[in-house]
């Protein structure tokens, strides 16, 4: 892989190669620019030596061989709820996927661990200068290189309403990293150039895999109850052709990411499954030609029974 961090300051660009790469869910607030995350990323870095991240997520608790979840002030109520979540969430993935726990070829993302503030202000705090991140965002998940022996993955953010927010979907981000994709974030297909990843060639040329990629963690973290995304499918916004393009950077964040990239996984996992047997089998060895040839060849042959099935879950 090409240096990514040319760029950048030397400071941040070590600290950043030392950490990882991510996969970003913001599901609160529209993500901050290229260049405002690295604005945000340096200044905050910059501005005060603050205690080390073992330091204030003080607890580690392990749920099995392949969760961690260190906090900084969860009750032990919490932390059990969370592990049994996971733990189930794992086999519900595994059985929907057949994968048989095997992870795809060159992946030593043993574990996730689980790195939870107290609160949103703690979060702010301390998440860029203990994982280099931005905090524009409702937590994120940081997969790192996964090729590289001894890597490991982060998912970095905060309690809120009695529970670590977001955590069921960013932990499908990981089964999926593991699990289905091939390589790093960078590697696959995507136009993100934002931080702290800075991806030195996102692929421009459609499709992407962002409607996967986002829709699964959706998918597999709401099952079908998903009441906001249903209540949009009468609008019928978007051709399901349409959301196969979906991107990072000309879609941010919002509706059509998160909610319609639900219902289009859900869709075609309920309705074509055994296309997806097929496309998974090209992106679990990194074939991303493949990939788009596949998903090109499905045009627009499923939009009309899209829309009518948006019709039948409402």
């Amino acid at each position: 892989m090409k240096n990514t961090m040319t760029h950048l300051p030397s400071t941040l660009a070590s600290v950043i190669l030392a950490t990882s790469l991510l996969t970003a869910c913001n599901l609160e607030e529209k993500p901050a620019s290229t260049e405002q995350v690295k604005a945000i990323t340096q200044a905050k870095s910059e501005v005060e030596v603050l205690p080390a991240v073992d330091q204030v997520l003080i607890q580690v608790n392990k749920c099995n061989a392949s969760i961690v979840i260190r906090s900084q002030a969860l009750t032990p109520e919490l932390i059990a709820q969370a592990c049994e979540m996971l733990m189930a969430q794992e086999k519900k993935f595994h059985h929907l996927f057949g994968t048989q726990g095997k992870p795809v070829a060159d992946d030593n993302n043993t574990t996730m661990r689980a790195n939870v503030y107290h609160n949103r202000d703690e979060f702010v705090k301390y998440a860029t200068a203990h994982f280099t991140m931005p905090t524009n965002n409702g937590g994120m998940y940081l997969e790192g290189y996964p090729d590289k022996p001894g890597n490991q993955a982060e998912f970095v953010a905060y309690e809120k309403n009695g529970q670590i927010w977001n955590l069921r979907h960013e932990y499908v981000h990981y089964l999926d990293g593991r699990f289905n994709k091939y390589g790093d974030y960078c590697n696959g297909l995507h136009d993100d150039h934002a931080g702290p990843e800075f991806c030195p060639t996102p692929h421009l040329a459609y499709p992407h895999i962002v409607w996967w990629a986002e829709g699964v963690a959706e998918y597999v973290a709401h099952g079908d109850n998903n009441p906001k995304a249903v209540e949009l499918a009468g609008s019928k916004a978007f051709q399901l052709s349409e959301l196969f393009n979906t991107s990072s950077n000309e879609n941010t964040g919002g509706d059509r990411v998160y909610r319609w990239g639900y219902l289009a996984v859900r869709f075609m996992m309920e309705n074509h499954s055994s296309e997806i047997e097929q496309m998974l089998g090209l992106v679990r060895t990194g074939d991303w030609q493949g990939y788009q040839e596949l998903v090109k060849s499905w045009g627009t042959g499923f939009d009309g029974e899209f829309h009518q099935w948006l019709d039948s879950i409402r």
